[in-house]
């Protein structure tokens, strides 16, 4: 703060503390905090939306209609533009206007956040014609287990829902002082904006504004170009060359009015003589004003609906925003091919009925378990990892057994739906892949029966033997003392001192 007499030198926040505590000092006033909701305006001029039961007598004085008038119902119309003087299309259905003798009624309707801040309130209750919801069904599921939201929907209908749940709360009609018991924000998908911030333009030398003042000749000093969809045109420095650039005007420019005539730029020129100017990348919100907006149709039809649903669930944790960036796709699209190849061979289809082994069973249940948990933390980014391990490790073994592939296909089921409910139907089920029982995860199969050993002599491996993992560390040294590879560093030699290091290795120290 400066130029503020007993303020000077402050940080504001604490400037804002000293001012106040002066004036109430002084008794010319008093600190007070103002809550406001945003958009208070709460009726609209609209057909859409719960009518106000409210109804005005001649000289406007407004009535609440009693509770055995209750529900009140919009009226059937076929026109929904707005009526005359501003008001709502209801004004025009003067019959329902005027359904009450000496009172009209209000012919405004509530805005959208009306009935979206007590809605799940009516899910514990949807048939009742008698209340919103009876106070049995309420006590018995009272709040909600969980809410997802974007961070925008948060400051506007939840922000609704807690000030309409806290007054039925205070009213007596809910249990609960708030609505929800937890709340998952997810990120934006964001998109990369492509800017030119020193493109000069050759008449006077001066920094390029907007394209629109550039062809008025009014050029605003400073302000940097976009250049849409410009990433399949740059080389690996981020630099848009001369020749690129004809070939970018050709294909995108000249739909996003950039200037297509090269000469009326300033071009930089590297030491091979290449003319080129350096394009800024920066991480902004998707916008069809930005002119970054990617359509999900186009990805859709080039790797199918799968692909795109793991992709998005794989660019990160799902509260964080995230850049939508097809460079990762093709690693998505690889592993789904390869998981569909564990059912075919190059002669069709491959699916044997023979026992599992204890290894496919391992890595089986393994995945079921770290999908499972990862799914209660809502970390799905993590659960499409697990997949592509699990079926990487099964490719490894050349897995084909029914048993293992069915329950990993009801197990991916819900990340990729289409592919899975194919697949399920030439597994031989008549229902479908997402009515089937979630596959059961069991502990056993995650103990191991036999660990390989390293055997080491003075820290030098030797061997290497499968023990099983029940023996006690002296029958593990006694084993380790018979192997032919092992006798030949130790026979003869003073043996000093046996390390085991139980499910990890064994050390043999000896006197040279």
């Amino acid at each position: 703060m400066v130029n503020s007499d007993f303020l000077n030198g402050m940080e504001v926040k604490d400037a804002i503390k000293a001012m106040l505590t002066k004036i109430e000092t002084q008794g010319i006033g008093s600190r007070k905090i103002n809550y406001k909701l945003r958009d208070a305006n709460y009726s609209r001029q609209r057909y859409w939306g719960e009518p106000f039961p409210i109804a005005y007598d001649s000289e406007g004085v407004a009535h609440a209609l009693d509770v055995d008038k209750l529900p009140l119902e919009l009226p059937e119309l076929e026109n929904f533009q707005p009526a005359s003087g501003g008001k709502s299309p209801v004004a025009r259905a003067e019959d329902w206007v005027n359904q009450f003798p000496g009172l009209a009624l209000e012919t405004d309707t509530m805005p959208g956040f009306a009935g979206s801040s007590w809605y799940f309130l009516r899910y514990m209750d949807a048939v009742n014609d008698q209340a919103f919801a009876s106070k049995e069904a309420i006590n018995y599921w009272q709040d909600v287990d969980l809410y997802v939201g974007g961070t925008e929907h948060a400051v506007g209908h939840l922000m609704y829902s807690r000030c309409w749940h806290k007054f039925l709360y205070d009213l007596g009609y809910v249990p609960t002082i708030e609505p929800f018991k937890k709340l998952i924000n997810q990120g934006m998908i964001t998109a990369y904006g492509y800017y030119v911030e020193n493109l000069k333009f050759q008449d006077d030398q001066s920094l390029i504004g907007n394209i629109k003042d550039i062809e008025n000749q009014n050029v605003n000093v400073g302000s940097p170009i976009r250049l849409a969809y410009v990433y399949d045109y740059l080389d690996g420095q981020n630099r848009l060359t001369k020749t690129k650039f004809e070939a970018y005007y050709d294909n995108i420019g000249k739909s996003y009015n950039v200037i297509g005539d090269v000469n009326k730029y300033y071009w930089v020129k590297d030491e091979n003589g290449e003319e080129y100017f350096t394009v800024n990348i920066v991480q902004e919100k998707m916008s069809k004003s930005k002119y970054n907006v990617q359509n999900p149709d186009e990805v859709v039809a080039k790797y199918g609906a799968d692909c795109f649903r793991m992709y998005e669930m794989f660019l990160g944790p799902i509260e964080q925003s995230k850049p939508w960036d097809t460079k990762g796709i093709d690693g998505v699209n690889r592993f789904l091919r390869k998981y569909w190849s564990l059912f075919f061979s190059e002669n069709g289809w491959n699916v044997s009925q023979d026992q599992p082994s204890a290894e496919e069973y391992k890595i089986l249940h393994t995945t079921i378990k770290k999908v499972t948990e990862d799914i209660e933390r809502f970390s799905f980014n993590t659960c499409v990892s697990a997949f592509m391990m699990c079926v990487n490790e099964l490719k490894r073994l050349e897995c084909n057994k029914k048993e293992i592939l069915s329950a990993l296909n009801v197990l991916l089921a819900p990340f990729a739906p289409f592919i899975t409910e194919e697949l399920n139907k030439m597994l031989g089920n008549d229902t479908s892949v997402h009515k089937a029982s979630y596959p059961i995860f069991e502990p056993s199969y995650l103990v191991q029966d036999t660990v390989d050993y390293p055997v080491c002599v003075n820290g030098k491996k030797r061997d290497i033997v499968a023990l099983s993992s029940k023996l006690t560390p002296k029958e593990i040294q006694d084993i380790a003392l018979t192997l032919d590879n092992v006798k030949k560093y130790v026979d003869g030699k003073d043996l000093q001192r046996v390390i085991v290091v139980p499910g990890k290795m064994i050390n043999l120290v000896v006197k040279e």
